[in-house]
């Protein structure tokens, strides 16, 4: 059986032609749709992040103003604690003097005078003494540094410059002595 077309060739080409048109209207409009409903995704997706960032934002500006007072609390508690260590350090201290003084007078004997005494604190509870000092006897000066070394409070004590000059009194002999006080209860 032989078939013929009676339709001729341009026909069947437009008509091929009206086809591919509509299919490729129909793949444009569902690459259209689908770009479109991507496109839509993205733009609902980025407007509740957007949302979401203004309510983080939010509660970040609300967390910022406790976080400010909590610095804030802290630099003042550490401020009161800096005034609270500066106060029991002085309390701590506050008896050493006179502890030394009533030490310092023990020790000292007959026959020696103290011209000027300089104290410089080491910590709570100890003294570097620089004392400048005259006697009209060398064994005053000697029966001195004894008592330091046996007080147990002075340590170290260094005597220099020992000068000998006539005085109204006699032989005066000028000196200095270097120590360290330590009193063990403070």
């Amino acid at each position: 059986m032989i078939k013929i077309n009676l339709v001729p060739r341009e026909l069947l080409d437009r008509e091929v032609q009206r086809q591919r048109i509509l299919q490729s209207s129909v793949a444009g409009a569902v690459v259209l749709f689908i770009l479109l409903t991507v496109s839509a995704l993205h733009f609902l997706r980025a407007k509740s992040l957007e949302g979401e960032l203004a309510g983080l934002n939010s509660e970040y500006d609300k967390l910022a103003k406790v976080v400010a007072k909590v610095e804030e609390l802290e630099r003042s508690a550490n401020a009161v604690r800096t005034r609270l260590a500066a106060i029991t350090g002085l309390q701590k201290g506050r008896p050493l003097y006179p502890y030394f003084m009533t030490d310092f007078a023990k020790t000292l004997p007959g026959g020696v005078w103290v011209k000027s005494l300089n104290t410089t604190s080491k910590d709570n509870n100890s003294l570097t003494v620089t004392t400048s000092a005259s006697s009209l006897q060398a064994e005053a000066i000697s029966k001195w540094l004894r008592g330091l070394e046996q007080s147990g409070r002075f340590t170290d004590p260094i005597l220099s410059g020992i000068t000998v000059s006539l005085g109204t009194l006699g032989k005066e002999h000028t000196f200095s002595v270097t120590m360290t006080y330590k009193h063990p209860e403070l």
